[in-house]
């Protein structure tokens, strides 16, 4: 395991679980290894570890879902409609899923 521009730690810190990958367990020890970022306007799938299993599981607001034309209102307007999306997406997935899992009537 290391770090960015770091050479490989011999050993692996105890709370740093078999996967091996950074996740809120570094945080949450204060972990000297450990690196983060912000992930403004992004939904995601976390799996039973909290963590995000890999790049097909996630995705965020920006790049082709910019506009060509750079306007700070049309961008504010865009990232509210991304929200609106996204929180739309969220309650037919859940919705989805009872009725896949026959819970509907629970």
């Amino acid at each position: 395991m290391n770090g960015i521009g770091e050479k490989e730690i011999e050993t692996t810190p105890d709370f740093c679980p078999k996967v091996h990958k950074p996740g809120f367990h570094c945080l949450e020890n204060n972990c000297k290894h450990h690196s983060y970022t912000y992930a403004p306007y992004e939904i995601a799938y976390a799996d039973k570890n909290g963590l995000v299993p890999d790049s097909d599981c996630w995705i965020g607001f920006g790049g082709d879902m910019e506009p060509e034309d750079y306007n700070e209102e049309k961008i504010t307007n865009l990232k509210k409609l991304w929200r609106d999306v996204c929180k739309a997406k969220i309650e037919e997935a859940y919705e989805e899923f009872m009725q896949k899992a026959d819970l509907k009537n629970k």
